[in-house]
C-alpha cells in the first residue's frame, strides 16, 4: 500500500472553504471553474506533495505562480505596478 499523498476532490472543496472562495495570494474570488490548486512551496523548490502545503489560486494568478515562492510572487508584482507608474508619470509629463 503507497503512502503518497493523492489531492482529491474533497480536498478541494475544504480548502475552498477554508479559503473562504478567495484566491490566497490574490484575493479574487474563486469558483470551481477558475480555481487551481498550487503547491505553497513548489516541488521544485523542495516543496512536499502533503495538504498542508497545497492552496487555491485563480487560474491567472496560477501562471505566474507556477515554480515561485510567494514572495518571489509579490515581488515580480510590485515591480509590474512601480514600472507601470513610472510608465504612465512619464506619459502624463509628455502629453
Amino acid at each position: 500500500m503507497s503512502n503518497k499523498y493523492s489531492f482529491r476532490t474533497k480536498d478541494f472543496y475544504a480548502l475552498l472553504e477554508r479559503q473562504k472562495y478567495k484566491c490566497a495570494l490574490s484575493g479574487l474570488d474563486l469558483t470551481p471553474q477558475n480555481t487551481i490548486a498550487e503547491h505553497i512551496v513548489p516541488l521544485q523548490q523542495g516543496g512536499k506533495h502533503c495538504f498542508a502545503n497545497i492552496y487555491l489560486v485563480e487560474t491567472r494568478v496560477s501562471k505566474l505562480k507556477r515554480n515561485l515562492l510567494e514572495q518571489d510572487v509579490i515581488d515580480i508584482a510590485k515591480a509590474i505596478v512601480a514600472h507601470r507608474e513610472r510608465s504612465s508619470s512619464k506619459r502624463k509629463k509628455k502629453g
